[in-house]
């Protein structure tokens, strides 16, 4: 399916053996770091001391990337919520030229507000994607599933692509195809960067011929790289974004 994988993580899970993981090579590509929630939560000085391993290694920006991560709260503005995932990440030392993208998690877990309506989400979600292009020249990542299903949304919310959490061992939902389940999440083929095809849930199946652990991780979220070009793609648009290092 694909032959490059990312994991993803945040303060709460347990320690990672970055050096292992590193060291292991393809198809372990880079991971995905929680620098902040809402207006309320921040995780710089834990997620500085993740990305150390990466950003020194020789295979960083070649075939090994970091990225963050912002988990967006529907009750506080979004573009407040940008800056503040910004200030963060001045504070881990700024985008280079192999971070990825901005990620930006749309869920309900945790959320003040359990059912918000499309137009909620749309305004919060909109104003992060806009403000973070402003201040970084970049497009964000759209991570999202169940809720943006639930709430019919029907674009990416002005992010430039998207990442889909679903476990299991294909890509849409019991009785659809791939290309109807991503078309329910606002997004297509041409525009899905990762699906996460494994939780820290335990599980029992996943797409044929992918790892379900990583090294030096364990049991941690899984995202196959399904850009359509991979990792050559990637590469080539990452750069062509990138800030000067």
């Amino acid at each position: 399916m694909t032959d490059s994988l990312v994991v993803d993580i945040y303060p709460g899970d347990p320690p990672c053996n970055w050096a292992a993981y590193i060291a292991a090579g393809p198809p372990w590509c880079g991971a995905i770091f929680k620098l902040t929630q809402g207006l309320d939560y921040e995780y710089a000085t834990w997620a500085a001391k993740q990305r150390e391993r990466f950003v020194y290694d020789s295979r960083y920006a070649v075939d090994l990337f970091d990225g963050f991560y912002h988990y967006l709260t529907f009750h506080q503005d979004g573009r407040l919520q940008a800056e503040r995932f910004w200030g963060a990440m001045e504070r881990v030392g700024g985008e280079r030229t192999g971070t990825l993208w901005a990620m930006l998690d749309v869920e309900r877990g945790g959320q003040r507000i359990a059912n918000p309506s499309r137009e909620l989400v749309e305004d919060r979600a909109g104003a992060w994607a806009a403000r973070y292009e402003q201040l970084s020249g970049r497009r964000a990542t759209l991570y999202g599933g169940e809720l943006l299903r639930g709430v019919g949304v029907t674009s990416r919310l002005g992010c430039g692509r998207s990442a889909v959490a679903l476990y299991g061992s294909r890509l849409g939902g019991p009785h659809e195809g791939t290309a109807d389940f991503l078309r329910r999440t606002g997004t297509d083929l041409e525009h899905l960067m990762l699906w996460q095809y494994r939780g820290t849930e335990p599980q029992s199946a996943g797409p044929p011929g992918c790892p379900m652990t990583a090294p030096g991780c364990g049991e941690i979220d899984i995202s196959a790289l399904v850009l359509p070009g991979g990792l050559e793609r990637l590469r080539s648009t990452l750069w062509a974004e990138s800030p000067t290092p």
